[in-house]
């Protein structure tokens, strides 16, 4: 109990335990996924495979996880044809990993506090844990089409986090059912493809992964896809009915912090290595990089120009039409 108040207080949207024993049905999800080459460039997931499902390989000692779950919901998106690219909503706002690992260090302290004995590591992103995996058997919510955890009543728009305990806590029970029903929509919405197979993401062609982890020119068939994205993508979480039910985040820090007027188009694609560190510093925009971020940009930007133009002879044809 006093474990959730800390969580409550220090604003996580939820906390859940479960044992430290390996992901096996998660395990036999990821060898599939990788034998069918979708994590693309991604090389590390494949020679980390086995490690990933076994949350012992970096903390032998572990014999419980907590998974905490930080909502970064942001109440704006992008509108399309004003001369603005759209960034990721999670990326906007300071970098998650060091806002997301000092509240949880101070969960781990009072654990500490309260249990003088038991030993911990905190997780963000810092060795490779399928957490998604995890909050399922810790209970906090389901995988859903578009592969994000949902959870009821709050939507998918948040971080994932754990620590990993030397002492057994009392295990929350699995969330075992699946609320997307019939729903397709983040399947049908996803410009280029990458969720056609439902709860399956081929990583290949997720914008997401092309905007941030890609290496070198991004296929002329999935350009056009991209849109005007240039870190990230939230289209199949943005359609999601569940996400009806998000609400604006708690954390200060996750307000975004780019000037609107430097993001546009005219702005970003004057930038020199310089500017772009200026501009994003602090933030997981600068994940991606100089070269990687300005190759978006120019895609971002063909897309704008081909889309303002489309829209500019679908008004001349329908004024004519009116004549």
């Amino acid at each position: 109990m006093r474990i959730q108040q800390t969580g409550t207080a220090l604003g996580f949207s939820a906390l859940g335990v479960c044992n430290a024993e390996p992901l096996d049905q998660a395990r036999r999800r990821l060898d599939e996924w990788l034998r069918r080459r979708y994590h693309g460039g991604m090389d590390w997931m494949e020679r980390r495979a086995a490690v990933r499902t076994d949350p012992r390989s970096y903390f032998p000692e572990a014999q419980s996880i907590i998974v905490a779950a930080l909502n970064y919901y942001q109440p704006t998106e992008h509108n399309p044809g004003k001369d603005s690219p759209a960034i990721s909503m999670y990326a906007l706002g300071r970098d998650y990993h060091k806002v997301f690992r000092k509240k949880l260090k101070t969960l781990l302290a009072e654990i500490r506090r309260l249990m003088p004995e038991a030993r911990g590591r905190v997780c963000v992103d810092s060795f490779p844990l399928m957490e998604k995996a995890a909050a399922v058997k810790a209970g906090l919510g389901w995988i859903g089409k578009h592969t994000n955890l949902i959870r009821k009543q709050q939507g998918s728009f948040f971080f994932l986090g754990e620590i990993l305990l030397s002492v057994e806590l009392p295990p929350d029970p699995p969330f075992r059912a699946d609320h997307c029903g019939s729903c397709n929509r983040c399947q049908t919405a996803c410009p280029t493809n990458a969720l056609d197979t439902a709860y399956v993401l081929d990583g290949r062609r997720c914008i997401s992964y092309l905007t941030i982890e890609h290496r070198g020119p991004i296929d002329p068939e999935l350009q056009q896809g991209v849109g005007e994205w240039v870190f990230g993508c939230d289209i199949c979480q943005q359609v999601c009915p569940w996400n009806r039910f998000s609400k604006p985040a708690s954390e200060a820090q996750f307000t975004p912090r780019v000037d609107p007027d430097r993001q546009t188009y005219h702005h970003l694609l004057n930038l020199d290595e310089e500017g772009f560190r200026e501009l994003f510093q602090g933030t997981p925009v600068m994940r991606a990089g100089f070269e990687k971020f300005r190759r978006n940009v120019q895609i971002a930007y063909r897309n704008y120009c081909n889309a303002v133009e489309i829209s500019a002879r679908s008004q001349v044809d329908k004024d004519e039409g009116c004549q």
